[in-house]
């Protein structure tokens, strides 16, 4: 099973009642009755702007999908968004397993690839490629 991610984007005329009926359906295709895939988040990020027209829409309701899912099923899941005449657009994606990287380790990362890491206080006159171009702002 592989992990992926679909955004629906969802004709912004359309009732809540059949929303959530898409949402309950894309959900059963996801589970199916052997419970082949599984559905990690679901969420209805609502009525947003369209970028550009879709459909003569200037707007959609913007659902989001992570799941696990057997590639082979993937393909029936959005033969029901194709057919769906509800759905304006969608989109899937394979995810990865990235983890989110927490402030410090990012700061830390940065500092440690970036040579030229100036620390608080001092600026870089850097005329040449010489290290002798530090110096603290009150050496004036």
């Amino acid at each position: 099973m592989n992990k992926y991610e679909t955004i629906i984007i969802i004709n912004p005329n359309a009732e809540t009642e059949i929303v959530d009926k898409i949402t309950t359906d894309v959900q059963n295709l996801i589970t199916g009755d052997g419970g082949e895939g599984t559905v990690t988040k679901l969420e209805n990020w609502g009525k947003k702007k369209l970028a550009y027209d879709i459909k003569r829409n200037k707007e959609g309701v913007y659902v989001l999908v992570d799941y696990d899912l057997d590639p082979k099923l993937v393909q029936r899941l959005e033969r029901y968004f194709s057919l769906n005449e509800q759905i304006i657009k969608y989109m899937t994606v394979r995810a990865e397993d990235i983890p989110e990287p927490r402030k410090k380790e990012i700061s830390k990362i940065a500092r440690e690839e970036n040579d030229d890491f100036i620390k608080p206080g001092f600026v870089n006159y850097d005329d040449d490629d010489d290290d002798d171009d530090f110096r603290y702002d009150d050496d004036e």
